[in-house]
């Protein structure tokens, strides 16, 4: 009676010893079906189980300690199209192998509307400088098509008398002002303009023939860079 109850303790011992080590490896590679190239960080997933790795860099992955049996095994990457491959066997001793060739996949988003403003505002342009074109000039409210005064509702930039040209930008007086058309430097471009400063009642500036302006502000110091439109006189 002893030596049979022994005797089951050692087949139920052994049989759970053999349970245990009834596992097994699987390892494989993960790259793009069209350029062959290994596609990193890659998720690779046992079906129906906990177990799973993640491709490293050279799109390699090994999952260890799988028990016995066959499986199905997937792979799947943010850009590609998911592959499964089935009847995976695990067996021990023998590590099972399993390569995915996942082929690229569109990534479709919601719709994006873009809607242009009227005006154009270049995307390098630092926040000094401001470039005008002649519409926006044009346009400008209370501007009534005059180079300078469409400047005055600009932000640190004001009239020191409301019936005359004369800017004062960021606190610096209007004599601090610089003028330049095509490059030439002009002390005043205002009609009735007094010795010494930078204003007057009206620009002499004609729109028609303006092409573009560029106004920055340096400290207390105001630029206005003026560019005229190419034109032939026709006699």
């Amino acid at each position: 009676m002893h030596k049979i109850i022994f005797i089951s303790i050692l087949v139920f011992l052994s049989n759970s010893l053999l349970a245990q080590d009834l596992t097994g490896d699987v390892y494989g590679r993960v790259f793009d079906f069209v350029t062959k190239q290994p596609i990193p960080f890659a998720n690779v997933i046992v079906l129906g189980t906990d177990y799973g790795a993640a491709t490293n860099e050279d799109g390699f992955f090994k999952i260890t300690g799988l028990p016995v049996n066959t499986y199905q095994i997937r792979a799947s990457v943010v850009g590609y199209n998911p592959q499964t491959k089935t009847d995976i066997v695990i067996q021990t001793g023998k590590p099972a192998e399993a390569d995915f060739e996942l082929s690229p996949q569109a990534i479709e988003i919601e719709g994006v509307t873009v809607t242009s403003d009227y005006f154009r505002k270049d995307p390098i342009e630092v926040s000094s400088i401001r470039s005008f074109s002649y519409e926006e000039i044009r346009r400008s409210p209370g501007g009534f098509e005059d180079v300078v005064r469409a400047l005055s509702i600009l932000p640190g930039v004001a009239q020191a008398d409301g019936g005359r040209n004369d800017l004062v930008v960021r606190g610096g007086a209007p004599s601090e002002n610089l003028y330049l058309i095509d490059g030439i430097e002009v002390p005043n471009i205002n009609h009735f303009g007094t010795q010494g400063a930078t204003g007057g009642p009206l620009s002499y500036v004609n729109l028609i023939l303006f092409a573009k302006l560029l106004f920055q502000q340096v400290d207390f110091l105001l630029f206005m860079v003026i560019s005229f439109l190419p034109f032939l006189i026709l006699i």
